[in-house]
């Protein structure tokens, strides 16, 4: 009896994710990455803490979006994708106006705990000040 060449795999485990995703399905199926549409001028202040291509009110307005965007987390940049493009409407509105803008990528961190300070045995508890 003749045995057939034709070989097939067994299928994946599980399917490959989808290759275009909209934000909120991407922020969706990993909940420590936040993605952005912001600002291309600002990659390389954010990826690599370097301002120097940018002007002191860009520098700015870059703090400003980030210190009220990340108040209650703390965040990092760890990806800005290649493709961007002219938009009004952009994440950063309110700091930036129409520019070239692309999609950053954030990761999210647990904010540091704060660390109770041993006391010696025997010393009396601290009083809370007036």
């Amino acid at each position: 009896m003749a045995t057939s060449s034709l070989y097939l795999p067994d299928p994946p485990l599980c399917p490959p994710e989808p290759v275009f995703l909209k934000r909120s399905e991407r922020d969706a199926r990993h909940p420590s990455l936040v993605s952005h549409l912001l600002p291309t001028h600002w990659a390389c202040y954010f990826i690599n803490d370097d301002p120097s291509g940018l002007e002191d009110d860009e520098i700015a307005a870059a703090d400003a979006w980030w210190a009220e965007t990340f108040s209650t987390k703390s965040a990092t940049c760890v990806d800005a994708d290649e493709e961007y493009g002219f938009t009004r409407y952009h994440d950063a509105a309110g700091y930036c106006k129409a520019s070239d803008c692309t999609v950053y990528r954030f990761l999210l961190q647990a904010p540091p705990a704060v660390q109770a300070v041993a006391l010696p045995v025997g010393s009396p508890a601290p009083q809370a000040l007036p």
